[in-house]
């Protein structure tokens, strides 16, 4: 979900906002090379710009240096999903009952607006399309974000930000794939009944049982993958 803003962007934040959309939804995919060069003729932006984007998103582990190569998104592998998402079950659930018990009221509203936007017809933009399942994802994660934001502690927020980021770059590249099924994510109106009524215990013990489920499906989803024989999950398609 994005925000207007009437700040001035720089054109280096602005390189790294459109780069970073493209590496979390997949439109860079795990583990493509990258150089200034080509990414200045694709996106519009200078080199300076985009090297700038570039060191950013290599300190979030978005994409890794190649020395005299160039860059590239950093790739995914089985054990990567899979620690990525042990790390969530232990970090996740204990982010959200802080930010359930400690949120404002305004924070409060963000957060059930964005869960109620990741309800299915929950989000007044949505039509009959193939980007629905997507756009919910994009909505739970702003949801879980704003719970990380209300705990008011800098180190859960950039370790949860870390995570989303991956989070997203699996959803997204299994959404992607046609001959792949994702169910829509497991959002309902108790996320929102637990946060109207601060539940922080009941919101973390159900935050538990969503990521063990989501951890469970796309294991199972991504070893049936031809490119998991090797090192790095790739597209189907690629």
């Amino acid at each position: 979900m994005s925000v207007t803003s009437s700040e001035p962007v720089s054109l280096g934040d602005a390189a790294y906002r459109k780069l970073r959309a493209d590496i979390v939804s997949c439109r860079l995919v795990p583990g493509q090379r990258l150089t200034e060069r080509s990414l200045a003729e694709t996106t519009g932006f200078g080199i300076s710009p985009v090297r700038d984007a570039l060191t950013r998103l290599s300190h979030e582990g978005l994409v890794r240096t190649l020395p005299r190569k160039g860059y590239q998104v950093t790739p995914l592998t089985l054990k990567s999903v899979d620690d990525l998402f042990t790390l969530w079950r232990i970090v996740g659930p204990e982010t959200v009952r802080l930010g359930v018990q400690d949120a404002t009221g305004e924070q409060r509203r963000q957060i059930v607006a964005a869960f109620t936007a990741a309800l299915p017809g929950g989000d007044p933009a949505d039509g009959e399309d193939d980007e629905q399942p997507l756009r919910r994802v994009e909505a739970a994660t702003a949801a879980f974000a704003s719970l990380a934001a209300a705990t008011d502690n800098d180190y859960l927020i950039r370790v949860h930000d870390r995570l989303q980021n991956d989070i997203a770059r699996i959803l997204a590249l299994i959404m992607a794939e046609a001959d792949t099924s994702m169910p829509d994510p497991a959002v309902d109106t108790e996320w929102i009944e637990l946060v109207e009524q601060r539940d922080g215990d009941a919101a973390a013990a159900r935050t538990r049982e969503y990521i063990s489920d989501l951890h469970t499906r796309v294991l199972r989803i991504l070893t049936r993958w031809p490119s998991v024989v090797s090192s790095e999950i790739t597209s189907v398609r690629g």
